[in-house]
């Protein structure tokens, strides 16, 4: 038996379409340079986990090019981080940056779920 693993980049989901409504999150998405800003289509990652099922692969990369970020992942999160203290101040220069909230109908339902939920389960 095998485990798999599936590292997506951007896919259109109402998460990342309410975070695109946000200032902030849609700011810093677009000024990733290209392609890591693009969004892949539900269709295509679908596609694209069913035959990493189906041919029972350990790992799939929706898009293909995340392959070769692979060596260099565990340096990800630090370049993230520098990107994001250099861009924030400069977009915040510009307008003001306003808290997201929960994003799309997972969030919001998490959110309903800790809103009812009895205070000691919190």
């Amino acid at each position: 038996m095998a485990v798999g693993v599936a590292y997506l980049n951007w896919a259109d989901t109402d998460m990342i379409r309410d975070g695109d409504r946000h200032q902030v999150l849609h700011g810093l998405r677009s000024r990733m340079p290209f392609p890591a800003h693009r969004i892949q289509s539900p269709q295509l990652v679908a596609a694209r986990l069913a035959r990493a099922v189906e041919r029972r692969r350990t790992a799939v990369y929706v898009p293909a090019w995340l392959r070769l970020v692979q060596p260099v992942r565990a340096a990800l999160p630090s370049v993230v981080l520098r990107y994001a203290r250099r861009e924030l101040p400069r977009m915040a220069a510009e307008q003001p940056l306003l808290p997201t909230g929960p994003l799309g109908a997972g969030g919001r339902a998490d959110e309903r779920r800790r809103n009812s939920a009895h205070p000691d389960d919190r």
